[in-house]
């Protein structure tokens, strides 16, 4: 798990099981337990529009994940590289579209400044 932490919220960068630990509750408490800090969790995933991204999905809504309504392209990690479509999913309940947009600064901002 890679994870960013602000006053307000996690947003989960990278989070995976490695795949011999799955179906035994390990991703579910590790988001269990990082939603006991008290702070939004906010992750990305693909669009669901192949089976593993909507089993993807499937996963995050039982672990109370919803999903945001607004368009999201998360900026390109490499210059030749353009920016792609995802879907945000926050913990409980979709956030407002101002938060989004703070998330998004967040992100620009601070976890791609300097990957150029």
């Amino acid at each position: 798990m890679l994870y960013w932490e602000t006053a307000e919220y996690l947003y989960i960068e990278h989070f995976c099981i490695l795949p011999a630990l799955r179906n035994h509750h390990y991703g579910q408490r590790t988001l269990e337990l990082l939603a006991e800090f008290g702070k939004t969790l906010i992750l990305e995933i693909d669009p669901p529009m192949d089976a593993i991204a909507c089993r993807r999905k499937m996963f995050y809504e039982r672990c109370c994940f919803a999903e945001n309504p607004f368009s999201h392209i998360h900026p390109p990690y490499h210059a030749e590289n353009r920016g792609h479509a995802l879907v945000v999913m926050t913990f409980s309940l979709p956030i407002p579209q101002e938060k989004c947009n703070d998330f998004y600064r967040y992100l620009t901002e601070k976890v791609l400044k300097n990957v150029f």
